[in-house]
């Protein structure tokens, strides 16, 4: 005979049921998983699927509302890193427990490059990267928008080069996120906007420029978003990438018009230096004026050749004329011969008279064509060099402008450490023993007190 406890409590298979689903979730509430997608089925908008480790698995549900707003969508043998509530659910008489997921992050740099090369074959299949659609990037721009954080080295980078290389351009800075989840909507929306300025505006851009330093795949990861890098194939104004490193690859490097390596290189290709473009300037005009010089010589001498061509012409017609009266004048008689010598001297003057006015027209008119060659010529040097000239005269003046010591002029100083470097901040000049203290018109060197 079998007794049973009778203190042992009963339960209804319901109220077990509950007790577990309370424990369960409250013991472990909101949690992160790592692991590999398995079995993923979507039905009706909602997606089900395995999270597992070895044998170990575990089910996951994403519900129609949370999959629509995923960044990053699961499949079949993907690492991927879940977040979300562990609950407990009831289907055909079996009761098991899941979590139900609300976000999926990448697990790993090889899931990042595995999603990396999938989206490029994609977006290279659709002809996203042919350089057919690349556009011609301006050499000499006027304005140029730079997409980046204000608050990094690179923009002070960007901005050193162009005042060391003295380019006048405009450059306008657009501030955004360079890095985490705001980084490929701030930049894809910063795109967006600088291509709504109108064509016909001051403002309008002529170059962007997508900047940021160096950092892992999960830095750089905002510039591989799909919207991103079709903001970038949609954009109407030439876009030059510069992210990160040489070694380093985003998506919008192989979309853009242009990849530069580093954020360094880009500055000094699109901020040229000063003195290179006056020293271009001034060897074209040289050629200029050898070639124009060389083509008036020419078509002097051929005026010359053709007026002595014309001459021997005039000489020839008129021998072979003479002799050809003189073997007439020998076998007609005088009368006839008189008649037929007015008759001759009427049609050789006529034809004299004919040959002078062809040469004389014929003249002219090449004298006119070489004339007018000549001043047009001629008014093409006025018109250039003046404007080349006034356009050195405004590049002369940035440059005075900026010169450093036209500002120390002014009252200004610059305070310098022993090896003369430029000091900043107070806190930097507390720590020399000494300062070097430049002024418009010299400079002096500062002891410290040793009791300071």
């Amino acid at each position: 005979m079998n007794f049973v406890n009778q203190n042992i409590p009963e339960y209804k298979v319901s109220e077990i049921s509950a007790a577990i689903k309370y424990k369960i979730e409250e013991s472990f509430g909101y949690v992160k998983i790592k692991g590999e997608v398995s079995g993923l089925a979507v039905k009706n908008g909602i997606a089900y699927l395995k999270i597992k480790e070895n044998d170990d698995v575990i089910n996951a549900i994403i519900f129609n509302n949370v999959y629509r707003q995923l960044k990053i969508k699961p499949e079949d043998g993907l690492e991927v890193l879940v977040s979300g509530k562990v609950t407990t659910y009831s289907k055909r008489g079996i009761s098991s427990y899941q979590i139900q997921v609300d976000n999926i992050e990448l697990a790993g740099e090889g899931a990042l490059l595995a999603l990396f090369e999938k989206l490029k074959v994609q977006l290279d299949q659709e002809g996203l990267f042919n350089n057919k659609f690349k556009k011609i990037i301006p050499k000499f721009p006027r304005n140029i928008f730079i997409i980046t954080s204000v608050g990094g080295a690179v923009i002070r980078d960007i901005l050193r080069v162009h005042k060391d290389n003295g380019y006048p351009v405009n450059i306008y800075i657009y501030d955004v996120a360079v890095q985490g989840e705001k980084c490929p909507t701030e930049v894809s929306r910063a795109i967006d906007r600088i291509n709504l300025i109108e064509l016909t505006s001051d403002f309008r851009p002529d170059i962007i420029l997508v900047a940021r330093g160096g950092g892992s795949l999960e830095d750089l990861w905002g510039f591989n978003d799909e919207r991103l890098v079709r903001s970038v194939f949609k954009s109407q104004i030439p876009i030059v990438s510069a992210i990160g490193h040489e070694t380093d690859k985003t998506l919008i490097d192989f979309v853009s018009d242009l990849r530069e390596p580093t954020p360094t290189s880009a500055a000094n290709l699109l901020f040229p230096k000063i003195l290179e473009i006056q020293t271009l300037i001034s060897t074209h005009q040289r050629l200029l004026s050898s070639n124009i010089k060389d083509k008036i010589e020419r078509n002097i001498l051929k005026q010359r050749h053709i007026e002595n061509m014309l001459d021997i012409k005039g000489l020839n017609f008129i021998s072979e004329k003479t002799l050809k009266f003189e073997r007439l004048n020998s076998k007609i008689s005088r009368k006839s011969l008189l008649s037929n010598i007015f008759s001759k001297k009427l049609k050789l003057e006529r034809n004299l008279d004919i040959f002078s006015r062809e040469k004389s027209q014929f003249i002219n008119s090449h004298r006119d064509y070489i004339v007018q060659s000549y001043n047009r010529i001629a008014n093409q040097i006025d018109t250039m060099i003046p404007l080349q000239k006034k356009q050195l005269e405004g590049l002369n003046r940035i440059l005075r402008s900026l010169n450093y010591k036209n500002i120390l002029k002014r009252g200004y100083t610059i305070i310098r450490d022993e090896s003369k470097n430029i000091i900043l901040s107070k806190d930097v000049a507390k720590k020399q023993n000494s300062l070097n203290i430049l002024f418009s018109d010299g400079e002096i060197t500062v002891k410290k007190n040793c009791d300071d």
